[in-house]
């Protein structure tokens, strides 16, 4: 079918690289195949091929993948054939016709993300690109069968784009699956890096366990006291009902009282009339004594003038002179008698008139007192009933402090178990803690051992391994300060040796040297580093506050790294944005 070879053809190009110029990775597959212009130029003949037999070829194909029950779903579930056929036949032109530009690559990325969205794996892709060139290799040996060198070149280039075409595939698929895993290791440690709440339990069931400890002691003494209290209101209680009724008999002591003093009040008041009569008689004995003593006086008068006048009668007035002088005699004797009398009687008026104003002031005193003792005995038969009632309350007293001091009993049982139980939630919440850490840990060599060389990773999940990064550095730090990790400063190492420093002196700065946040973010990075090793520092010299202030500079530091790669982040997508849109 051939002719006879002249010259031994070499399958591989026999100059090293390409003429061809891409972007780096795409670089290097040309230069790897040996992929040259002129082969390239090439496969450009095979437009036409294709443009003829592309119906039977597309017919072929989809006629193939209907008969296959899992692609029929995808593809009515998804879309339809002719819909299909439309779109194979673009991306088959363009294989023959389009440059070798990143438009190129991203066309090629979006045929991957589409398939894989929809659940198509690589492995059919590459089927399908075998069954393809099934169809189209024979076409091309069949049309270059006079001219086997242009047939080796046409077939060569065509291989080599194909076989770009399914790198590039396999590549994205890489890339997703890599994205996936980034991502959501990425989002398991973000999340997980969040869970540092478990320190600030452990600080809180710590002081919460003393807070606990301090009330049941508190609580212990209370049941002691109320126990104490108890115990004397029940007491007070007997006391208080022998008291009352000591107060009843003498409140119907004084109610008796009352009821004499109202009789002396009645009896007082007929003596105090009687000595108002006995003053009065003894007034008027006064006035009668003072009558006879007028009387004797003018008895007297007339016996010295009877006198007088038988001293001029001679001797014819003896007897009557003797008479008079009898008279004159009995008047000054009774005068002397009656000032007796009336002296003793003005003494008896004046001691009368002392026991009258006696009696009297007696009296006034003595209704006084028995109005005040009957006002008394209702003021005390008041507070006597209030007493009573107040008995009642000291009973009902006693019966709920009994019952408070048993209440009292069941509460510090139920502290102590809360005690008890303080204690167990400690130690939990340090178990929690334990597997939480180890769990991170677990996740970190999974992510390390998983993200390896073996990974296709785009730069905005290099970035993204870097965010990660900074938020683990900041988990570690946390765990040292809460007893789960030990870290020293030279596990810290410089900024230059972590993935973002390599990133940042390599591609990073080919990529992205030129903007603002790429440039501001140097400064925070060697911070972080430094910071992280002043807080492993103060650590370990048992300085844990200064080693939490530490920590909280160490999150401003680290926070603000992860914004400026977010903003770089968001430069790569929004640079790949136009090609997809395409």
């Amino acid at each position: 079918m051939f002719p006879k070879l002249k010259k031994h053809y070499q399958y591989f190009s026999s100059t090293p690289g390409t003429d061809l110029v891409a972007n780096e990775r795409f670089q290097r597959k040309l230069d790897f195949l040996g992929l040259s212009s002129i082969r390239r130029e090439a496969v450009k003949d095979l437009c036409d091929l294709y443009i003829e037999h592309h119906e039977k070829i597309l017919t072929s194909f989809y006629e193939h993948l209907m008969a296959i029950p899992e692609f029929k779903e995808i593809i009515n579930t998804y879309s339809h054939v002719d819909r299909l056929k439309i779109t194979f036949d673009r991306h088959f032109r363009s294989l023959f016709q389009d440059d070798l530009d990143l438009q190129y690559i991203f066309d090629r990325r979006k045929i991957a993300h589409t398939h894989a969205k929809i659940g198509v794996l690589p492995d059919w892709m590459i089927s399908a690109y075998t069954y393809i060139n099934q169809m189209i290799i024979p076409l091309i040996i069949k049309k270059y069968s006079r001219d086997i060198e242009k047939a080796m070149d046409v077939l060569l280039a065509y291989e080599t784009l194909v076989s770009i075409d399914q790198q590039i595939i396999v590549e994205t698929y890489i890339e997703i699956q890599a994205n996936s895993i980034v991502d959501g290791l990425g989002e398991i440690i973000s999340y997980n890096t969040r869970l540092d709440q478990i320190k600030d339990l452990r600080d809180f069931q710590e002081i919460q366990m003393q807070d606990v400890m301090v009330v049941n002691e508190a609580m212990e003494q209370l049941e002691a006291g109320i126990e104490e209290a108890s115990s004397s209101i029940q007491h007070i209680t007997y006391d208080t009902q022998t008291a009352l009724k000591e107060l009843n008999k003498g409140i119907s002591s004084l109610q008796s009282v009352q009821e004499l003093l109202a009789v002396t009040d009645e009896g007082q008041g007929s003596v105090n009339e009687h000595v108002s009569d006995l003053v009065s008689t003894v007034n008027n004995v006064s006035q009668l004594v003072k009558f006879i003593q007028d009387l004797a006086e003018q008895t007297n008068l007339l016996a010295l003038n009877a006198s007088i006048e038988a001293a001029r009668a001679g001797e014819a007035g003896k007897g009557f002179a003797i008479v008079a002088e009898e008279v004159r005699k009995l008047a000054d004797h009774t005068k002397t008698s009656v000032k007796s009398v009336h002296e003793d009687i003005q003494k008896l008026l004046i001691t009368t008139k002392k026991i009258n104003e006696l009696t009297t002031k007696s009296a006034e005193d003595l209704h006084i007192g028995s109005l005040e003792a009957t006002g008394i005995t209702k003021t005390l038969a008041a507070l006597n009933e209030n007493l009573q009632d107040q008995g009642e309350n000291i009973e009902d007293v006693a019966s709920a402090s009994k019952q408070q001091a048993t209440a009292a009993n069941e509460i510090v049982d139920r502290i102590r178990n809360i005690a008890e139980h303080a204690v167990k939630s400690k130690e939990l919440s340090h178990t929690t803690g334990e597997i939480i850490y180890t769990l991170s840990k677990m996740i970190i060599d999974y992510r390390t051992k998983t993200i390896s060389k073996n990974f296709i990773i785009s730069q905005e999940d290099v970035i993204s391994l870097a965010i990660t990064d900074h938020l683990l550095w900041r988990w570690r730090i946390y765990n040292l300060l809460s007893g789960f990790e030990q870290l020293s400063a030279e596990d810290i190492g410089t900024h230059k040796e972590s993935r973002l420093g390599e990133w940042y002196d390599g591609m990073g700065r080919e990529l992205l040297g030129d903007e603002p946040a790429f440039k501001e973010l140097k400064a925070p990075h060697e911070q972080v580093h430094e910071i992280a090793k002043l807080a492993i520092n103060a650590y370990n010299a048992d300085k844990n506050q200064l080693a939490e202030k530490y920590l909280a500079e160490l999150e401003a530091c680290s926070q603000t790294v992860i914004e400026k790669l977010e903003s770089l982040k968001e430069v790569i997508l929004s640079r790949k944005a136009p090609y997809l849109t395409k």
